[in-house]
């Protein structure tokens, strides 16, 4: 179910971006005055998109699974796809599923 509730956030912030995006160049765009104030803006802008790129938060952990599962965005691009991996890496590297395991004995003997 978490995952789900992620997925819908993730659409939703994706969606967001993009109608943000479209309405930032319509404003930029309508006159001489805007559109030099736009190029005044575009190191802040592109600084602003790089940070929100939901191609950055790409990849999804499955951690029910017996190993590291990460699946990716379905239109994810070789951007996306490259973070979707260094997730994968890095929940192999702090070794995840051991401290998943551990914090799931921990609740379970809690309860019992």
């Amino acid at each position: 179910m978490r995952w789900l509730c992620r997925n819908v956030a993730l659409k939703t912030s994706e969606g967001l971006a993009q109608m943000l995006a479209m309405y930032l160049r319509q404003e930029f765009g309508r006159n001489l005055f805007t559109r030099l104030s736009g190029a005044m803006a575009l190191p802040v802008i592109n600084a602003f998109r790089r940070r929100v790129d939901p191609r950055r938060y790409n990849g999804a952990s499955l951690p029910r699974l017996k190993g590291i599962v990460v699946k990716s965005h379905g239109s994810a691009d070789s951007f996306g796809l490259r973070f979707a991996i260094q997730r994968a890496y890095e929940e192999a590297h702090n070794d995840m599923l051991h401290g998943i395991s551990e914090r799931m004995a921990s609740i379970h003997q809690q309860v019992v």
